[in-house]
């Protein structure tokens, strides 16, 4: 298999998009590897050399998401100081810059309808283990109720996401209502609290 020239993406990023452009447009399940082949220009061989399936395919671009630092700072600034508005507004002119939309755009995805339990749980996990880090705490601390704490606070921002995507990718989002929505604050109420029981 040939290296791609420069400027060119690899094989396994070309069908790392390929995969958020079918998750947009069907559902997770419905994915198939002839779709990513189609959709990437790549041939099943080119699929084949690089995963075994449609679940690798998508944890691997699940984590390359993951390791972008954009989406570790988007689950952060969610639990900046509850009181502090002046985060939350700086939050909601944030998600107005394309890279940072982009990004909560796949979170959407996944959070969305065409996402699957399997890959919802792998991101609440991700999210739950960024707050408890820039906490400074770990997840095997935890008691009982801060653990359906972490959890009830983690699937309500993304069942918040899953619903918001119709309104975040309308021209007319305004991204004020952040600052006048409970949301944000409530669940930086819920995960500081963690610090506390």
């Amino acid at each position: 298999m040939g290296r791609p020239k420069a400027g060119e993406r690899s094989a396994p990023q070309k069908m790392q998009a390929a995969f958020w452009k079918l998750l947009e447009a069907k559902p997770y399940a419905q994915i198939s590897i002839s779709d990513i082949t189609r959709v990437s220009g790549l041939n099943r061989s080119a699929f084949y050399y690089h995963y075994t399936s449609i679940p690798e395919l998508a944890d691997d671009a699940i984590a390359a998401l993951y390791k972008e630092s954009n989406v570790a700072s988007f689950i952060i600034h969610l639990i900046r100081e509850p009181d502090d508005a002046e985060a939350i507004t700086d939050y909601g002119k944030r998600i107005n810059d394309p890279t940072y939309r982009d990004c909560i755009h796949k979170i959407t995805l996944i959070a969305g309808p065409h996402g699957s339990a399997g890959l919802v749980r792998q991101l609440k996990d991700f999210v739950i283990d960024v707050w408890l880090s820039s906490l400074g705490i770990t997840a095997d601390s935890l008691t009982p109720v801060q653990r359906i704490t972490a959890e009830f606070a983690a699937s309500g921002i993304l069942g918040m996401l899953g619903t918001a995507r119709i309104y975040l990718d309308s021209s007319g989002f305004n991204t004020e209502w952040l600052s006048q929505s409970p949301v944000p604050r409530a669940v930086s109420q819920l995960v500081h609290s963690l610090r506390e029981q």
